[in-house]
């Protein structure tokens, strides 16, 4: 991977990442818009620990050229480049979203509000509309809100819990209009598993300078591993459905995902209205944020749009 495409692609996955982190937003959007929601899809869909089995004999050339040749069919230096600006925008942005949405609900989620409305202009264009399409577009927008609907409200998960909230939530990866954020807050999940991650992160720097110990690592963290250990079971079954469903009609598949970004407007746009004040000065406001989103996702697939990431 060139150094250019691989900051770029660094770049989106901090995107993804903060989308994900975001109620209402969903990463795989960002995918979509950034042009590597079928190279993301496929990769993850060729993903299998086969290949592993090459490093038991180094020393063998043959050995070490299978790993390498299976290195790039599974496109690893694209999901761990992809994959590493993910995780750094949610360690950074898992302390400032949460600031965001409190002290500036309603502007948040104008600004949320553009950004998708965008994403399903970008994106709706290019399918061929028929009348089976429109009708499974609509039917998934009904979905996306009835989800949104939903409130569910658990207290001290079990690890079994997290996993499974784990393996649902990374869905939004894979499935643009479905916010993972969304998804942990229709599970109870949101809050809990922030203050989990902040713990875990504040408990090892507590360890680097001596204030903690081990053992104040070992309850979020584990915590946090059921969590992606689900997330990577709900990659690696997901993946293959999705990718499966773009091979044989993918023109039916975008139109579907088209109806759950749509869908994916209602839970910033709820947001936005439900904050409100009622003065017309936040109203203007809202209104200049949320084309700032627009102006932000169509100016990203402007630049990008023609960008090779190989």
């Amino acid at each position: 991977m060139q150094l250019r495409a691989a900051i770029v692609t660094f770049l989106k996955g901090a995107a993804m990442g903060t989308a994900d982190i975001v109620p209402g937003v969903s990463g795989g959007t960002i995918a979509l818009i950034a042009g590597i929601y079928d190279r993301l899809v496929g990769a993850i869909a060729e993903l299998h620990p086969s290949p592993l089995l090459h490093l038991l004999r180094p020393y063998d050339a043959a050995e070490r050229a299978a790993f390498a040749e299976a290195w790039q069919e599974m496109d690893i230096t694209f999901l761990l480049v992809l994959g590493s600006g993910m995780v750094t925008a949610v360690i950074v942005l898992s302390q400032l979203i949460p600031i965001a949405l409190e002290e500036y609900r309603a502007l948040t989620g104008a600004f949320f509000v553009g950004l998708i409305a965008a994403s399903v202009v970008l994106i709706g264009r290019d399918v061929p509309w028929t009348r089976v399409r429109t009708a499974l577009a609509l039917g998934a927008v009904a979905l996306v809100v009835l989800v949104a609907t939903i409130t569910v409200n658990l207290a001290d998960p079990s690890i079994a819990f997290v996993f499974a909230a784990g393996a649902i939530a990374i869905s939004a990866m894979l499935l643009p209009g479905l916010s993972g954020a969304l998804l942990l807050l229709i599970l109870g999940q949101y809050e809990y598993l922030l203050d989990q991650l902040d713990a875990l992160l504040s408990a090892l720097a507590g360890v680097a300078t001596g204030s903690d110990s081990i053992a104040d690592v070992v309850e979020p963290g584990a915590v946090v591993v059921a969590f992606l250990s689900g997330a990577v079971l709900g990659v690696l079954t997901l993946g293959r459905v999705v990718d499966r469903a773009l091979e044989r009609d993918r023109a039916t598949t975008i139109a579907v995902l088209v109806g759950l970004m749509a869908g994916g407007l209602y839970p910033p746009g709820r947001m936005a209205v439900n904050s409100a004040t009622g003065s017309l000065t936040q109203a203007a406001a809202a209104v200049v944020i949320a084309v700032v989103g627009a102006v932000v996702v169509t100016a990203f697939d402007y630049v990008t749009h023609d960008l090779d990431y190989v």
